[in-house]
């Protein structure tokens, strides 16, 4: 399972707000009146506060481990769960090895093996059960759930943050700022075509318009038809929209066997994306679906789809 792959998870997301509630209770790690203390307002709107910066860290999410090897913190991860090591993309696969796994984080966590590693932050996204549990443990817990890529940067400044690793983060950040720039003017600069898009995440569920992926299928180049049909961030969506919408290009992510499904729907024969032979997977999805400092390579990823005769410089590859 990718972030993203499977509808389970994603109609959770629709359901965060009430699947965190109560984590911030967690958050209350140190009194407030410490001249150390740190105090973050997650994605969930919730105050996390911490007595100095985090060294035992628990990653929950391959998109948070990313952020956390990104920002020189290997030898803080006291435990990574189960989906980094079997999603995480090059290169931070390579630096794996030796991190503790605490088993699946969907549809839950266990929170013995958490609690085992002896955390002093779990990093951790929404849709994931048991994080409220950890409060008992006196556990903080930040959640990290962006809705753009602006977003992504503010989450990696949070565990810069929470971690002690400021400068870091905001070199990581203004690395991936340049990064996008770069692959942004080229697009603007080369491609005369915008065209329409329904990126198909499994089981139509889909990119809406408070959601990193609509922002990355924007600078892409292209248009997001499902901006539209939904004010949530991943919304399932109905067959009858897709063919109204018509879209030019249909992306899917290739762990769910999507173009199958899309093939057999009712309508689908007269979509243009599907007449034009334009249903195409994502060669490296786990680069398009992580909110992490991967972000730049999910760029790319779907500039090459979408407008497939565009060049890439050479000395542009070379940054990634």
């Amino acid at each position: 399972m990718t972030r993203f792959s499977n509808a389970l998870r994603l109609a959770a997301f629709g359901l965060g707000a009430a699947l965190i509630s109560g984590c911030g209770a967690t958050s209350a790690a140190a009194p407030a009146h410490s001249s150390h203390t740190i105090t973050i307002v997650d994605d969930s709107g919730q105050t996390v506060t911490l007595p100095g910066p985090a060294t035992r860290i628990v990653t929950i999410d391959p998109s948070n481990t990313e952020i956390a090897l990104d920002l020189g913190l290997k030898s803080e991860i006291v435990g990574a769960d189960a989906p980094t090591f079997q999603y995480a993309p090059a290169p931070w696969s390579s630096e794996l090895k030796g991190l503790h796994d605490i088993g699946p984080s969907y549809p839950g966590i266990s929170v013995e093996q958490v609690v085992a590693t002896k955390p002093d932050l779990v990093l951790a996204t929404t849709g994931v059960k048991g994080l409220s549990s950890l409060a008992h443990f006196h556990i903080p817990v930040i959640i990290l759930s962006p809705e753009s890529v602006s977003g992504i940067y503010h989450d990696i400044q949070i565990v810069g943050k929470a971690t002690g690793r400021a400068k870091q983060a905001d070199a990581v950040v203004k690395r991936l700022r340049i990064q996008m720039a770069q692959l942004q003017t080229m697009v603007k600069n080369e491609s005369h075509h915008t065209p329409t898009v329904f990126l198909d995440l499994g089981q139509l569920f889909t990119a809406g318009p408070d959601s990193y992926l609509n922002s990355l299928l924007t600078m892409a180049g292209s248009k997001n038809v499902a901006d539209g049909f939904s004010h949530s961030a991943y919304p399932q969506v109905t067959p009858e929209q897709v063919v109204k919408a018509d879209p030019q290009i249909i992306v899917y992510d290739p762990a769910d066997g999507s173009t199958r499904v899309i093939d057999a729907l009712p309508g689908f024969a007269e979509v243009t994306a599907v007449k034009d032979h334009e249903v195409l997977a994502i060669p490296q999805d786990s680069y398009v679906d992580e909110p992490s400092p991967a972000v730049a390579m999910g760029l790319l990823e779907l500039i090459r789809l979408i407008h497939p005769h565009m060049a890439v410089p050479h000395d542009l590859n070379q940054n990634f």
